[in-house]
């Protein structure tokens, strides 16, 4: 299973990327900021920003659902990493369903933060038409 996976790199959780998050959603508690963490949705965002920049998504593909499962707190200062998976396309009822699972890991840990899987609804196969 290993020739569908899709590295998404690695980056550091930083302080001002919460507080531009936080900002970006209009999220005003202080506990993200208190205790040093990132929302789940954050994280989840940015892995669903580094799958648009490297899938070739048709024009008319609308973003259709997200599921994310934490493991562990998502800490600022922690380096993470993502691998994706793409799933085979599904179809029903004349509609396709492109869905691709992901997990984000603590690389100093070594441990698994979040998994999840966003579903694309794709247009119809233009050579049908």
């Amino acid at each position: 299973m290993q020739d569908n996976a899709i590295s998404l790199g690695s980056w550091e959780i930083t302080s001002d990327a919460v507080h531009e998050y936080l900002s970006a959603v209009g999220d005003n508690l202080p506990l993200y900021i208190d205790s040093q963490c990132a929302p789940p949705t954050m994280l989840a965002a940015r892995v669903v920003a580094l799958l648009l920049e490297r899938l070739s998504l048709p024009d008319g593909a609308i973003h259709s659902l997200q599921d994310i499962e934490t493991a562990d707190a998502l800490r600022v200062g922690s380096t993470v990493s993502a691998v994706a998976r793409v799933e085979p396309v599904r179809e029903r009822g004349g509609m396709r369903f492109l869905t691709v699972s992901y997990t984000v890991f603590d690389e100093a840990a070594g441990s698994d933060l979040m998994k999840g899987r966003t579903t694309v609804l794709l247009p119809a196969d233009q050579s049908s038409e």
